[in-house]
């Protein structure tokens, strides 16, 4: 192979090897440019852009400078759909219910709510009273076996929730125990068959 040739072969290979790198960067700057184009555009001319619901002038002033949070979680607090079972489980209102009350709550078993499982109880106590996420606990003695339920009472799967005996101050045969929380009466023989006896009583 003379010398021309092999130097001619050369320029070919390199002119091959450069022309898709040109053809690349050409791209590069035709999608720049569509870039720069398309971002004077940000919407779609078709789109329907809705104004704020909410006023800014009227936020409370509370909310627009929070004492660590607690101003935004007593607005949502008060501004929440109430449940028909919110008044039962506050902290401050006439009618709460007290430790130591008889309860029956008709929950669903499944969301196709088709079948329903009631549970029946004393109030050993509540959870988060007032709150989105308030619960509270039943206890029975179903076979000489102590039971315990836990129950949302915002929670879709509850049907209804029955007052069976409440805890009265000094009076009747459930006393109002005085306590948030009533653990002890797991040990407390004689205070479960008064419970159970209030509960034969309510079925007949």
């Amino acid at each position: 192979m003379s010398r021309p040739t092999a130097s001619r072969l050369f320029q070919q290979a390199v002119n091959t090897v450069r022309q898709p790198i040109a053809s690349s960067s050409r791209g590069y700057a035709s999608s720049s440019s569509a870039t720069a184009s398309s971002s004077s555009y940000p919407f779609n001319p078709s789109a329907i852009i809705s104004s704020p619901i909410v006023d800014p002038s009227n936020i409370p002033a509370n909310l627009l400078n929070p004492r660590k949070g607690w101003s935004i979680i007593n607005h949502i607090h008060s501004n929440r759909p109430k449940n028909q079972y919110t008044d039962l489980f506050s902290r401050r209102h006439p009618d709460r219910l007290k430790t130591g009350s008889v309860l029956t709550v008709l929950q669903y078993t499944d969301s196709t709510k088709k079948t329903i499982s009631p549970f029946s109880g004393v109030l050993m106590g509540i959870k988060k009273r007032g709150g989105v996420d308030t619960s509270f606990k039943l206890r029975n003695i179903v076979n000489k076996l102590g039971v315990e339920m836990s129950f949302k009472i915002n929670s879709p799967l509850i049907k209804e929730i029955k007052i069976i005996k409440s805890a009265k101050d000094k009076q009747g045969q459930i006393k109002d125990l005085r306590r948030s929380k009533v653990n002890y009466l797991r040990n407390s023989q004689s205070l479960m068959t008064n419970i159970a006896s209030a509960l034969k009583a309510s079925k007949r």
